[in-house]
């Protein structure tokens, strides 16, 4: 596992421990990855998990598509966005689509086990009880990093 690699996989445990203990995303950790990522593009012309520039800036537009309409509906806070922002500009198109979707699969099943387990609704965006999608797209980018998948 390469430094870069072994940074961003410990920048993951540290999101997803600050969504599942707090369920706030500190801009610390997610717009200094943003700049982190960005200076490593501009230095190195590539991302920090070997994406081409222009796969990070696909990417980058990619994810506001997908979590921008999702925050105004009040279905993600601002820190995931800015999160899938900067898993975008770490990883690139492939590495951001699959984490996305395995963090979507995640938040899922973790939907579904609060309800089943307190047999209640389902948490609102209004209630401190609504799922913590960062921890799960911090899980999802160590799985992705993990199993070599979009290198």
């Amino acid at each position: 596992m390469t430094i870069a690699k072994m940074i961003v996989a410990a920048w993951c445990l540290s999101v997803s421990l600050a969504d599942l203990y707090a369920r706030r995303l500190p801009n610390l950790l997610t717009l200094g990855m943003c700049l982190l990522a960005i200076g490593w593009l501009l230095v190195t012309g590539h991302a920090m998990l070997g994406a081409s520039w222009q796969s990070v800036m696909l990417s980058a537009l990619v994810s506001l598509l997908l979590t921008l309409p999702a925050y105004v509906g009040r279905w993600l806070g601002a820190g995931d966005v800015k999160l899938l922002l900067a898993i975008a500009l770490l990883g690139g198109n492939e590495i951001m689509l699959i984490t996305f979707v395995i963090a979507a699969i995640l938040a899922a099943l973790f939907c579904m086990a609060t309800f089943c387990f307190t047999q209640s609704s389902m948490p609102s965006p209004r209630s401190k009880r609504w799922i913590p999608f960062g921890a799960a797209l911090g899980v999802g980018l160590l799985c992705v990093i993990s199993t070599g998948s979009g290198t």
